[in-house]
């Protein structure tokens, strides 16, 4: 099998930036909250996996073919697929923190 080129993703659309974004600054707020914790795993509905996912291999183009996409895993933390979310971090300790709460960076 060939190795996808980037000529083969779907076009880009603003969601895909704003997913990436919102899912970062969820994991760095987590981070900052409870340093040395790690997220259990971000809960993404289908749509929301595939724009990460595509947002991510954008990235990764221009980083060189050393840099490989899991579209499995974010910061290292598992991607669960479910028809049900509007995407959410799962802190370390269970909490759900809604993506769409972290568009910016809470105010310290």
């Amino acid at each position: 099998m060939a190795a996808q080129n980037i000529i083969d993703l779907r076009p880009h659309h603003p969601g895909m930036a704003e997913l990436h974004r919102r899912a970062s600054n969820a994991f760095r707020t987590h981070w900052i909250k409870h340093p040395g914790k790690t997220p259990q795993k971000l809960v993404l509905n289908p749509k929301q996996a595939e724009d990460l996912a595509l947002c991510r291999l954008y990235g990764a183009s221009s980083m060189g073919s050393a840099y490989k996409v899991d579209k499995n895993k974010f910061n290292d933390r598992p991607i669960e697929v479910a028809d049900s979310t509007a995407g959410a971090l799962v802190a370390h300790d269970g909490t759900e923190m809604p993506l769409a709460e972290y568009d910016k960076m809470p105010a310290a």
